[in-house]
């Protein structure tokens, strides 16, 4: 094994650093010391070139336990702004943060895909959109929904889109400045993770036209082959005989958005995912009976996944606000699978839901560049410590 160069380990603890503060904005450098069992003058000195680099800053003081007040720490959130974007089939989702995570703006707009330089020639004009009021160029992430093969730099399993692969040089090379890409289910998982919404070790499900899912483990992914699960293939009706979606009788069959609207459709009662839901609120009937046949199957998934992996279940994704509602029905339909069982399904709903992969793609983009960034950064300072070092005199 190839040990790691002193460089090296000063970068991996500048990236724990950085975590750490946006994970506990207000830390203090004897706080992430003792958290990382590393000694106080090693953090000070790096947190200090990450000030300097202007990537952190002192966010105030904390309370003294004998000495001097020790300084707050927190992102500094102005350093700069990153785009995040989910391609859909009829939608493409947009997401402006800062370094710090937050959300400045976020978008939706109706865009048929097409794949075409036209097609990438428009998503590129949204994007500059959100980089006009970020006021300069930003590292930009895009979620595609398929699963992402570094390979050939490819994204596979495209089906939902209506191509069966997209190319990522091409989008690259059309959007005129680099990009960065991934599997649209792991880059909703990294949103639960760095999201500032912690749900510990869990199975997050991307609850979309397309349903995949993803295990996050001490907010690290399960390293797998493929970047994301299949689990929209799961059978849970072995009777199910057609399937305008993949399997007869499979998860994406019974649950995927795209079945609810086909649904409502045949009844004459919704032409979008949001109609279904308003006339849903008014009672009617037979929109009911669609929508209780669809938790009850979704229950039989949760139980699955539940007993398969033993962590608690993320629900994201486009359906996830939709679900959230009925989550004692749905709670309900858990219970009847589990009567003489101990354990129960921890569910919980991601607060972003359809806009999930668009802010992990922005994440996403934040890391890449943290990444080309810092050994930049350390670099110059190790340089400048050694410019600075005073010169030793010969003695004669």
């Amino acid at each position: 094994m190839k040990a790691a160069n002193t460089m090296e380990v000063r970068q991996q603890n500048a990236s724990y650093i950085l975590h750490d503060i946006e994970c506990n904005p207000g830390i203090t450098n004897a706080e992430i010391a003792q958290g990382r069992g590393l000694s106080v003058p090693t953090i000070s000195n790096i947190v200090n070139i990450l000030k300097n680099g202007d990537m952190i800053m002192t966010a105030g003081t904390g309370e003294s336990s004998g000495g001097r007040r020790p300084f707050q720490l927190s992102l500094n959130a102005g350093y700069q702004s990153y785009v995040g974007v989910s391609i859909a089939k009829h939608t493409v989702y947009l997401v402006l943060i800062d370094f710090a995570g937050q959300i400045l703006d976020k978008q939706r707009h109706y865009v048929d895909f097409a794949g075409t330089e036209e097609y990438w020639q428009q998503i590129a004009g949204l994007v500059s959109g959100l980089q006009e009021q970020a006021q300069g160029p930003c590292q930009v992430g895009i979620a595609l929904p398929g699963f992402v093969d570094r390979s050939r730099n490819m994204a596979l399993g495209t089906y939902t889109l209506g191509v069966a692969e997209v190319a990522l040089d091409y989008i690259c090379e059309l959007l005129d400045h680099r990009v960065v890409t991934g599997d649209s289910c792991r880059l909703a998982g990294l949103a639960q993770m760095f999201g500032k919404r912690d749900f510990a070790d869990s199975f997050f499900i991307l609850l979309s036209r397309r349903i995949s899912g993803i295990l996050i483990q001490g907010k690290e992914f399960f390293h797998m082959d493929r970047s994301s699960l299949d689990i929209g293939s799961m059978i849970l009706d072995p009777n199910g005989t057609t399937s305008a979606y993949g399997i007869p009788g499979s998860f994406l069959e019974l649950c995927s958005a795209s079945r609810i609207m086909d649904m409502a459709k045949e009844c004459s009662k919704a032409d979008t995912v949001e109609d279904f839901f308003a006339e849903l609120a008014k009672g009617d009937q037979a929109l009911e009976t669609i929508w209780h046949a669809f938790l009850k199957n979704l229950s039989v998934a949760l139980h699955n996944i539940s007993a398969i992996f033993g962590v608690g279940i993320v629900v994201g994704g486009e359906m996830a606000k939709y679900i959230e509602p009925f989550a004692m029905e749905l709670d309900e339909y858990l219970r009847r699978l589990t009567p003489d069982h101990e354990w129960k399904v921890e569910l919980h709903f991601s607060g972003y839901g359809e806009y999930d992969d668009a802010y992990g793609a922005a994440l996403e983009a934040r890391g890449f560049q943290i990444g080309e960034q810092l050994p930049v950064i350390l670099k110059n300072a190790a340089a400048s410590q050694v410019q600075a070092k005073p010169k030793t005199r010969r003695r004669n």
